[in-house]
């Protein structure tokens, strides 16, 4: 299998990637109203369509077509900011409409389209947050490049070049973007051509957010993992109540063994990675998982009091299915990052790479999953556990959910 369609698929599971650290910018009203998208694909499932559409709630088995929806493209899907900017990436293996586009949610619950950016050709754009209502970032990551943008009038302002942070014989490739105390937080996954890690390492760039100045890079072998951050995911780097970033490190999403995927920690108030905290998950065993481990995370949202909820992928769930794009191989689970433990969520369906949206409405967390018996979402109780499937069906695989009752 080629191994950037592998990591297109890992595009695919995406959810919704979520900015952090935003500065209001719209007064819409967006109280209890939910974007999901869907992906159609081909029949070997390496190929097709997506489609984006708010709606007012999921209740009610009600199923959902594709009508409503805007188009878009394959393997791209939106990020929404706390300033209810609604951002859509242009394809992310290249396309012929090479625009970041930004929405916002109006009044009649309908997208509307308030401006446009040309993009550099294949960019791969699949990051953008917002460090005010001015200034915010998107990620070129095959170009090894940063573009700084005003949202208002979607006008670029500089770029950051971080070509020369390539380690030998592989490319910078900034993945996941995040902003703490001022500082941009740059995952630099440093992958060679075949799009995977070469070593153990984890590293990241520093910027000042204020001027784009370049701070240092910061690097750690001591944990074992590599992959800091799954490059279309800004949920894969999040902040808990106590200020401390986590970072969701995909490894060689387990196609190489050694180079391994698991949680890494930045502590509040500190700039380099915690050498006394990690979760190795090709040593950590899953309570409730028949193959014991996991391979990564594909997906991961975090609920609070040290919980992340997450789709892990773990390809001995179904070792005989040679089709890594459809077959059911992910599992919804619980990670306790205080404790250090993984859990199966029971009662939950299995889900192939497409259909792994996640997101919190309420107090459910929401699962999109492509399982045998339907395409469409079921949620879990947060508080009490409680599980109800098929809550929603939909017309193609359910990749992505937003929604702005958080």
């Amino acid at each position: 299998m080629n191994i950037r369609h592998l990591f297109l698929m890992s595009a695919l599971a995406i959810t919704f990637i979520a900015c952090d650290k935003d500065d209001d910018v719209n007064n819409t009203s967006t109280e209890g109203k939910i974007l999901f998208s869907t992906t159609v694909t081909n029949p070997s499932g390496d190929n097709g369509s997506g489609y984006l559409q708010a709606v007012g709630s999921l209740d009610g088995g009600v199923n959902y077509d594709n009508h409503n929806a805007i188009p878009l493209g394959f393997g791209s899907y939106p990020c929404v900011c706390k300033s209810g900017n609604i951002y859509v990436f242009p394809d992310y293996m290249g396309g012929t409409e090479l625009k970041l586009k930004r929405y916002i949610l109006n009044d009649n619950n309908q997208l509307e389209l308030k401006g446009a950016m040309t993009l550099p050709a294949n960019s791969s754009a699949a990051i953008v947050v917002e460090a005010n209502a001015e200034k915010a970032y998107v990620c070129c990551q095959s170009l090894d490049m940063i573009i700084v943008f005003n949202p208002k009038t979607m006008t670029e302002i500089s770029r950051i070049d971080v070509s020369g942070l390539r380690n030998e014989g592989v490319s910078a490739y900034p993945g996941a973007l995040y902003i703490r105390d001022g500082i941009l937080y740059v995952a630099l996954e440093q992958y060679n051509s075949q799009w995977m890690p070469s070593e153990n390492a984890l590293e990241m760039a520093l910027y000042n957010v204020s001027d784009d100045k370049f701070i240092k890079k910061i690097r750690n072998t001591s944990l074992g993992l590599c992959g800091p951050s799954r490059p279309v995911d800004n949920q894969s780097i999040f902040e808990d109540e106590n200020g401390d970033i986590y970072i969701n490190c995909t490894g060689s999403f387990g196609y190489i063994p050694g180079l391994n995927s698991g949680i890494a920690r930045i502590k509040k108030g500190e700039t380099e990675f915690d050498e006394s905290y990690s979760i190795n998950f090709s040593e950590t065993k899953v309570d409730g998982l028949s193959c014991d481990y996991v391979n990564v995370l594909l997906m991961c949202r975090y609920v609070g009091n040290g919980k992340l909820y997450a789709y892990g992928y773990a390809y001995a769930l179904d070792p005989d299915n040679t089709n890594s794009y459809l077959a059911r191989i992910g599992v919804p689970m619980i990670v306790d990052l205080y404790n250090k433990n993984v859990k199966v969520i029971e009662g939950l369906p299995l889900s192939n790479g497409h259909g792994v949206a996640m997101g919190r409405h309420g107090n459910k967390m929401v699962y999109g999953s492509a399982n045998d018996e339907y395409n469409g979402f079921s949620t879990v109780d947060i508080t009490t556990g409680e599980i109800e499937t098929k809550v929603a069906t939909v017309v193609g695989y359910p990749s992505f959910f937003y929604s702005f009752e958080q």
